[in-house]
């Protein structure tokens, strides 16, 4: 049966190397593939000669490098990607940056609100594809869904809503998001009140109760700044001066009420959590998801990890916007997080930037450690190295060249392949 006649054939992605996940490493090996997902993983060479005795197997020797998951970027935003270089970034977070960024970013946006957003989507899901991420968390306004529906990586679509305690801009909101995505093999639906800032009570709860008949993940920015902190406890910052100064409760607190903190929540950045707070999100069961590339933009104080992990809070990585990074390279998060946090050892670095993103995205278990049942979203590593230790080393540490990336089995294609 050929490959171009039959869907459901059989086909062998084989390696120098295999890295399942952080703990199951192999010299040779690969994975069987059926309709998109992986339906065996093989250990070695003896196990890749078994499968290719079966008739009608396609195999395809990658060769040299070691093959992967595609990494997971738990959160950015594609439709700001035609903004890297024009925002300035700050050595050092005082109260007000993160404001003036803001204006900053409302001002480019009105600017630029002719240009169409298919070319910042596509420039962004492209860089994604060639530095080895297959699965993306986008927030997104609504303008990316047709251009990503032509091509790129696996997407976790974030619906955002913000109300800013405006009747009519909740109306507006609600609207948007009344209709469930259409299908779609590469997206999924998401919903993203975007910060507790810029939400009210009113509009969280209705968020929630479309989140319960959906079943579908949440995504919100939390505890980013100093100004976002002196906003939520005290009612002051230069955020009130754009933003109606509401009750004086904790984020957390108010999204807990509403019903939107659970298993199925990801809390973007957390830079500026009680202990409290982080006791609390240890006991929803949220994924906290850390922005290495976006907390050096800003300046911000070390990311407080320790205080994270020592309550069991699962952490994943994303790159954020650019307008608040240099590039949307996962590898590179991976490195700067492990110049900010040198005892974390490389497995779980990586592990940050697979499985836990996958969870993060609300696909634990299918995207982010090669195993059955897994989509074959993979991606394939130049590295020079021999044993599972350095490799994991190279991999999270240094900017190793990417060869190929596949969605679904597929070697990907972005948007201006076709």
């Amino acid at each position: 049966m050929s490959d171009s006649k039959g869907a459901a054939s059989l086909r062998v992605l084989s390696a120098r190397w295999l890295l399942a996940s952080p703990s199951d490493w192999s010299e040779g090996g690969g994975v069987a593939v059926q309709q998109g997902r992986i339906v065996r993983v093989l250990r070695g060479s003896g196990a890749v000669a078994r499968a290719l005795r079966s008739p009608g197997v396609i195999h395809e020797d990658l060769g040299e490098g070691v093959l992967t998951a595609g990494l997971v970027n738990a959160h950015a935003h594609l439709e700001l990607s035609d903004l890297a270089g024009a925002m300035p970034s700050f050595e050092r977070e005082r109260e007000g940056d993160f404001a003036s960024w803001i204006r900053t970013l409302l001002t480019h946006k009105r600017e630029s609100a002719a240009s169409p957003v298919e070319s910042a989507v596509a420039h962004g899901a492209r860089r994604l594809l060639e530095t080895g991420t297959t699965c993306v968390g986008d927030i997104d306004s609504g303008a990316a869904r047709a251009c990503l529906r032509r091509g790129g990586p696996r997407v976790r679509q974030y619906r955002e809503v913000l109300d800013v305690w405006n009747t009519e801009r909740r109306k507006a909101a609600l609207a948007g998001i009344s209709r469930r995505l259409g299908r779609h093999s590469r997206i999924g639906e998401g919903l993203s009140p975007h910060a507790p800032y810029t939400v009210s009570d009113e509009l969280l709860r209705q968020v929630a109760r479309l989140r319960s008949r959906r079943s579908v993940p949440v995504s919100m920015h939390w505890a980013e700044s100093l100004d976002e902190a002196a906003w939520s406890r005290e009612g002051k910052s230069e955020l009130a001066e754009m933003i109606p100064a509401a009750e004086r409760r904790p984020g957390l607190e108010r999204l807990k009420a509403a019903g939107l903190l659970g298993p199925w929540t990801s809390l973007v950045h957390a830079n500026h959590a009680t202990d409290p707070e982080v006791d609390l999100v240890a006991r929803a069961g949220a994924v906290v998801v850390h922005c290495p590339g976006s907390h050096r933009f800003f300046g911000r104080a070390p990311f407080e990890l320790e205080r994270w992990r020592t309550r069991g809070v699962r952490l994943a990585l994303g790159t954020d916007s650019l307008a608040s990074n240099e590039d949307l390279d996962m590898r590179r998060e991976m490195a700067l997080f492990r110049r900010g946090h040198p005892g974390v050892a490389p497995a779980d670095v990586w592990e940050m930037a697979t499985s836990a993103g996958a969870q993060a995205l609300g696909w634990g278990g299918a995207l982010g450690d090669l195993q059955a049942g897994a989509w074959a979203d993979l991606a394939l590593h130049r590295v020079s190295t021999t044993a599972r230790e350095p490799q994991l080393d190279e991999l999270t540490g240094g900017m190793i060249p990417v060869r190929s990336v596949w969605i679904a089995g597929r070697v990907a294609r972005s948007m201006e392949d076709g």
